[in-house]
């Protein structure tokens, strides 16, 4: 009797120990899922708003500001406030009909993350480029 005792008290030390071993590995992984989900939301988001400020960019009466302005209201709707966005040609008002109207939108992933210094993503960003051709008046 004595001895299935001790069995069952050794057996549940053996238990607490691979429990203690495990749990960091489990919750690397966890946060891991976390982290990349929310990247990928990013991602989809800033391509979104990439397509929409080329979008406005393509009317031919639209301004630098208008695509600056449609890109931001996209993008406030993720609470990012730390993107690049290069919208060429710089002067829209001076391009021409069939024109190429570049958006193309940089994030750093470290601005977005959602337990920064967690994992490494050093000088990784996220981009998205959109290209439409500029809408004829006639």
């Amino acid at each position: 009797m004595r001895n299935r005792r001790n069995k069952r008290q050794t057996r549940r030390g053996a238990a607490v120990v691979e429990f203690a071993l495990i749990v960091p590995v489990m919750l690397t992984f966890t946060f891991g899922l976390i982290e990349m989900s929310r990247i990928s939301m990013i991602k989809e988001a800033v391509v979104q708003a990439s397509r929409e400020g080329a979008r406005v960019g393509i009317r031919p009466n639209a301004s630098v500001d208008d695509v600056q302005a449609r890109v931001n209201e996209e993008l406030a709707i993720m609470d990012i406030v730390s993107a690049n966005v290069v919208i060429t040609p710089t002067y829209l008002n001076e391009a021409k009909p069939g024109d190429d109207i570049t958006v193309r939108i940089t994030i750093p992933i470290s601005d977005v993350s959602v337990v920064p210094g967690f994992f490494s993503f050093g000088g990784l960003d996220i981009v998205a480029e959109t290209v439409m051709r500029r809408e004829s008046t006639g």
